[in-house]
């Protein structure tokens, strides 16, 4: 057979197309170099932004543990009168211009507290000398009682005029700034505006009022109310008189007339010895009287008429110990005792469950200031805050604070030997200072955060009026005699809890978006969106957290309820609308897919309404009616915070529920059902899921505030 030539084809030649040069344009290669430029500038920047923070914090938190320390300012000669005897009070004007002291014979002795000059002397009894008085700590009230069992009330306080130079000699209007002189029984400063401030010590008595006894007053002390002035007084005959104090003034001759709304109660002593001290706490709610050897008499004065026995407690816990010094704190809620032995112990009233005294409250022994070296002689309260002086016989004087604990500073008075008779800290706690013999020796105060230490903010405190130690943040109250608390405990534990909850609800958010961005979204939509996403991601949380508190946040102040509403009404919502368009019939739901989108954008609204709907009747079940009262302890249960917490665990056990057992019943029951009966049956169990959810979260909610 010959052979069939067949025709090859022609060999293909090698492809050898033409490089392609290409040239980036100038004005893209500078964009791009500025840019990373700029990146970089930014990172860096960043960094030292960052930094620079965390040297701001700690410049900010070191002075906060700074030392304590008394400073040796001046001794000076005590000024003439009583120079023998202890004096009943000393004090100070704010400016440490002018010093006073009140002597046992009702004489008030002022002074120039830089040299000792006498300024004015004034005695304020004539024919009768005071068997007991009582001064308040800061507001500049007196009260005296006397042998006939009268009372008299007064106040004493510095006075300030500014006078003009005219008014005033030549050689006064010379003065600098800052420069102090003796003028018209006061003292006379150029103030930093260039004014002459004159200041004098002004003591005002009323006209004396009879109690219900004549006899002597032994011991008394006063407390200052809304309500008036609250007098206890121990006469002589062992009786306890509680008198609340009313004053009328005379709108024509101006005169002021007192009156007293008295209770009384007989006195048991002990061995007939009469107690060496009365405190009277508080607004006169409660009267102590106490003995040498520490015991304590405390009676119930809340209805000043009706004074009744409440408790009786130690305060010296050894036998051979005795109290020598007895002082209230600010607030005069916490009662100071020192005794014998150098022991400072605080004392303040609680309200335990099974207390049996007639007001509820028991008054235990908080805290046990480190001991002294020798017996206490002197108690020094602050006027404006926690602070406390000590005095000891050997002279020491240290400077503690109550709240945080700590000793403060420690120096010795000079001289020693002749030991310290009063103790005071100034009106703004910025010196100390001690009657010691014949001399007043001043220090002054260096302790800018004395509130502050290591125990006071990381362990738990006993705080005025709690009935245990416990970790508490309160910064700021109302009052001048509230006790700061600086526990960061709840600081600490409120960032992770609103962090953990925070993740909880926006981490399976931000992940689902991702996934939807990243493998679902049309490629045109991404281009954009993402972008977008990761601008918003860069942008600081401290930032938007400002926007939240200053802008958010008082637009959701008022509907609160409806807001927590939306984070449950909302999924809801979306889900109740894809089980809903499964019902519809295979062929209408071909035909409205491409409307699916629209109907998801208008179920938004519908769970936003759904929760503004609702967000009434959950503050009204879980919230008492009144979700703002409730967050401040006043009405409801736990049930409410404990249902929000739970809600998602009760979800995922729902779903970890229904496709465990009921899913698998539906296939094997109703696997061969129609679309539209089956789909009906996936709705009646979504929404048996639903309801199995909040059934069982307000159940576990439930059993937890009651039984937890």
């Amino acid at each position: 057979m010959p052979e069939v030539e067949t025709e090859r084809p022609a060999p293909r030649k090698p492809y050898t197309a033409r490089s392609r040069v290409r040239h980036t344009r100038r004005s893209v290669a500078w964009a791009n170099r500025a840019a990373g430029v700029l990146i970089a500038v930014s990172g860096v920047g960043t960094i030292l932004a960052v930094l620079l923070v965390c040297v701001f914090l700690v410049w900010m938190v070191v002075p906060l543990f700074a030392p304590s320390a008394l400073v040796p300012a001046q001794s000076i000669d005590r000024p003439s009168g009583d120079t023998d005897r202890a004096p009943l009070h000393m004090g100070v004007d704010e400016y440490l211009n002018i010093g006073w002291r009140a002597t046992p014979d009702g004489t008030f002795v002022s002074y120039r507290a830089d040299s000792g000059e006498s300024l004015a002397s004034e005695q304020l009894f004539d024919d009768k000398v005071p068997t007991a008085s009582s001064f308040s700590l800061r507001d500049g009230h007196v009260a005296f009682g006397f042998a006939d069992g009268s009372i008299q009330l007064g106040t004493d306080d510095f006075t300030a005029s500014f006078v003009g130079d005219d008014e005033v000699p030549g050689e006064l209007r010379a003065l600098k700034q800052g420069e102090v002189a003796t003028y018209l029984g006061g003292t006379i400063e150029r103030t930093p505006e260039g004014q002459l401030r004159l200041q004098k010590l002004s003591v005002e008595l009323q006209e004396p009022v009879s109690t219900k006894s004549d006899a002597e007053v032994v011991l008394m002390d006063m407390s200052i109310s809304s309500r008036g002035t609250i007098i206890a007084t121990l006469h002589k005959d062992a009786t306890l008189h509680v008198a609340q104090v009313t004053q009328s003034k005379n709108l024509l001759t101006g005169e002021i007339t007192s009156r007293l709304r008295e209770g009384m109660v007989d006195v048991e002593l002990p061995d007939g010895e009469f107690p060496s001290r009365l405190m009277l706490a508080g607004l006169g709610d409660a009267t102590f009287l106490v003995w040498q050897d520490g015991r304590v008499q405390r009676y119930d004065t809340r209805t000043s008429t009706r004074p009744a026995m409440a408790e009786r407690f130690d305060l010296v816990e050894d036998p051979n110990e005795h109290v020598t010094a007895l002082a209230f704190l600010i607030g005069k809620s916490s009662l100071v005792a020192g005794d014998s032995a150098g022991h400072v112990g605080v004392w303040f009233g609680t309200k335990p469950d099974d207390a049996e005294t007639p007001d509820g409250s028991v008054f235990v022994k908080a805290r046990e200031l480190p001991a002294g070296p020798g017996p206490v002689v002197a108690l020094g309260p602050s006027p404006r805050s926690r602070m406390l002086a000590i005095a000891y016989a050997d002279g020491t004087v240290r400077l503690t604070h109550v709240t945080s604990s700590q000793q403060l500073a420690e120096v010795k008075s000079e001289p020693a030997t002749t030991g310290i008779g009063a103790l005071i800290i100034s009106p703004k706690d910025d010196a100390v200072i001690a009657s010691a013999g014949d001399k007043l020796v001043f220090w002054s105060i260096d302790a800018p955060h004395p509130e502050i230490s290591l125990s006071s903010i990381l362990r738990p405190v006993w705080y005025e009026g709690f009935s245990k130690p416990e970790h508490v943040w309160q910064s700021s109250s109302g009052t001048d005699d509230f006790e700061p608390k600086y526990g960061l405990y709840p600081l600490i534990f409120g960032t992770i809890k609103a962090t953990f909850y925070s993740m909880l609800f926006g981490a399976p958010l931000a992940l689902l978006a991702a996934i939807y961005t990243s493998e679902f979204l049309h490629p045109k939509a991404k281009a954009r969106i993402k972008p977008t996403i990761e601008i918003m991601a860069s942008l600081p949380s401290v930032v938007l957290g400002f926007l939240a508190a200053l802008f958010f946040a008082p637009l959701v102040e008022d509907i609160i309820p409806q807001s927590l509403a939306i984070f449950v009404t909302v999924p809801f919502a979306y889900l109740l609308g894809a089980h809903l368009w499964q019902c519809l019939p295979a062929a209408l739901a071909v035909k409205a897919r491409r409307y699916r989108m629209l109907a998801m954008i208008a179920v938004l609204p519908l769970g936003i309404a759904l929760a503004w709907w609702t967000g009434g009747l959950i503050e009204d079940w879980l919230f008492a009616g009144d979700i703002r009262a409730w967050l401040d302890g006043q009405i409801g249960t736990g049930t409410g915070a404990w249902m929000f917490i739970l809600l998602p665990v009760a979800a995922l056990t729902a779903v970890w529920a229904v496709n465990t057992f009921v899913t698998p019943a539906m296939r094997h029951w109703a696997g061969d059902w129609p679309r539209p009966r089956f789909a009906l049956l996936d709705f009646g169990k979504f929404i048996g899921g639903c309801l199995a959810t909040l059934l069982f979260a307000y159940a576990a909610s439930y059993l937890l505030n009651t039984y937890a």
